[in-house]
Order: C-alpha cells, then sequence, then structure tokens
C-alpha cells in the first residue's frame, strides 16, 4: 500500500489544483476535476521518468508536498485543456 501513496498525494494536487487553474483561465470546472486527477498522476510517473528526484529534501513531508505540487501542475495543465476543449464545443 506503501508505494500507492505518492499516486494518491499527486491525484489529490491534481483534484485540487486542476479545477482551480481551469476556472481561472476559463475552462470548465467539472473536467478540472476529472483532467486534474489523470493529469497528476500523469505528471508524477512523468517527472519520475525525467529523473527529477528530490527537489524539496529526503523528509517524508517535503516528498509528499513534491507529490501534491506535482500532481497540482500536471492536474492543472490537463485540466485547462480538457475544459477549453470542452467549452469550444
Amino acid at each position: 500500500m506503501e508505494q500507492y501513496i505518492p499516486l494518491i498525494v499527486s491525484a489529490l494536487g491534481g483534484t485540487v489544483l486542476g479545477p482551480i487553474v481551469a476556472r481561472l483561465l476559463g475552462g470548465s470546472g467539472m473536467m478540472g476535476v476529472a483532467g486534474g486527477i489523470l493529469g497528476g498522476i500523469g505528471a508524477h510517473y512523468g517527472a519520475e521518468a525525467a529523473g527529477v528526484g528530490l527537489l524539496f529534501g529526503s523528509s517524508p513531508m517535503m516528498i509528499h508536498l513534491q507529490n501534491f505540487l506535482e500532481g497540482g501542475v500536471g492536474g492543472a495543465i490537463l485540466g485547462l485543456l480538457a475544459g477549453a476543449v470542452l467549452k469550444k464545443r
């Protein structure tokens, strides 16, 4: 179960920040949630594949904060794109 905690924290970051950024930039809030979850998990895997490493330090709290922010950035980008695409229809 412990290996899933970074994914859950990344998805939570995308769920929180995805709809906020999507709504602020004119997208749809509902698609921001779905895009936030998927984008958060995708950003976590992308950062891991790129070898980003531990930017904030190696303490457990800083690792969780980094996972949350990675998910938030990925979720915000994908939430914004998903919201903008569905809004144009």
